[in-house]
């Protein structure tokens, strides 16, 4: 296994990180390359808008944020015009859900497995416009990926407007065949939007072979930039009727695509002009060796939390990612193990519910140690052991 990398991250040495995936964290050298774009923005603010951050106010482009997103769309194999910033996925989704037309009798098609804001959000869109949210059931354990693109493909219907779905789920933490699904939606002419939030940095994404009309992505979670930094790419054919969700001076100047979208007035890019320096980290460091470490103790993990558990596995390993999720036992309290192991142990853990049913998320990342996740098994088998659970 490579060196640990704790001391190149700003978490307290005092504490087990073991929940990267809800808001990550943020290496050293990125962060203060981050401090560094906000000290440039106030040595000169005028500068730094007009001449630095180039676009914001006229025509002319070119400039550190656009070589943070040429950067950032050769990462995830999109092209840059495309490519929107975005503070986080939750923001690019009210984005989409505010330009997307939708008509009485229209349906929106996706999944229980979805991010609860993100179902909120499309809720709200469907009733205000009289049209249908439908949610199709995936069952756990789930089979195959194939079988689950027949399963979903099945509710298909003349009605059927957009297809909204997730890249990696949040709480069950799967990996969904979506290629296979917005192949089969540009065919039909069905809108395909991806909640693409633990995407980026953790699953080797290629926006062109998706073929998506949406996908988002968190860069703040497992590509190592700081708080606030996501990216919203909108497929060509999207792009003539795709209305900014914040009207600015843009719609004065017309600059590009990605501008428009982006200019909210008086903003902050630091973190997204921190992109390069994450990825330079990344590449510096091997990521893609660590990610592949951390993905196999995360499996080998999960086997231990089920057996212990009692606990049937969601999947097989080909649906997961760097992350994985063990059904608990049904009558646990996730608010007290959550506080049971940050009170006792020190530990961050994911610890939530999946229709209804008591979950926790196991997730690892370069600067954790594998006598951590050891740790947060004998802390929950305590725990459970105490409550007469298992």
């Amino acid at each position: 296994m490579q060196p640990n990398l704790k001391h190149l991250f700003l978490l307290d040495p005092n504490i087990h990180y073991m929940n990267h995936g809800s808001f990550g964290a943020c290496p050293r050298p990125v962060f203060e390359d981050f401090q560094n774009w906000q000290l440039e923005l106030e040595k000169n603010p005028i500068d730094y808008f007009t001449r630095q951050v180039r676009g914001l106010f006229t025509r002319d482009t070119g400039g550190p944020l656009e070589e943070a997103r040429e950067a950032l769309a050769r990462f995830v194999n999109a092209d840059s015009e495309g490519l929107i910033f975005s503070p986080n996925v939750t923001v690019a989704l009210n984005a989409i859900a505010f330009a997307t037309q939708l008509e009485p009798g229209d349906e929106v098609l996706t999944t229980n497995h979805e991010y609860g804001t993100i179902q909120a959000t499309w809720e709200r869109k469907c009733k205000s416009s009289g049209a249908l949210l439908r949610v199709v059931p995936l069952a756990l354990p789930v089979t195959t990926q194939a079988d689950l693109v027949e399963l979903f493909w099945e509710q298909v219907n003349p009605r059927t407007k957009v297809i909204l779905l997730s890249h990696i789920t949040s709480a069950t933490a799967l990996i969904l065949p979506v290629e296979d699904i917005c192949h089969r939606a540009r065919q039909a002419g069905i809108i395909t939007i991806i909640d693409g939030a633990h995407g980026v940095g953790q699953l080797n994404l290629d926006i062109e072979a998706l073929q998506a009309d949406f996908y988002t992505s968190n860069c703040h979670k497992w590509l190592l930039t700081p708080k606030g930094t996501a990216f919203l790419h909108v497929h060509p054919s999207q792009r003539e009727s795709f209305e900014p969700m914040v009207v600015s001076w843009a719609e004065i100047n017309q600059p590009s695509f990605s501008l428009r979208h982006e200019m909210w007035g008086t903003r902050d890019m630091a973190a997204f002009l921190s992109i390069p320096k994450a990825l330079a980290f990344r590449e510096q460091y091997n990521w893609p060796a660590r990610n592949a470490e951390a993905r196999s103790l995360v499996i080998e993990s999960r086997i231990k939390f089920a057996d212990i558990l009692g606990s049937e596995l969601l999947c097989d390993e080909s649906w997961l990612p760097q992350m994985a999720s063990v059904l608990l036992p049904e009558k646990t309290n996730p608010l007290e193990l959550w506080n049971h192991l940050w009170d006792d142990y020190s530990i961050e853990a994911m610890i939530t519910r999946w229709q209804d049913k008591p979950i926790i998320r196991l997730g690892f990342n370069a600067y954790n140690t594998p006598d951590e996740m050891d740790l947060l098994l004998e802390a929950t088998s305590r725990y459970l052991q105490q409550n007469a659970l298992i």
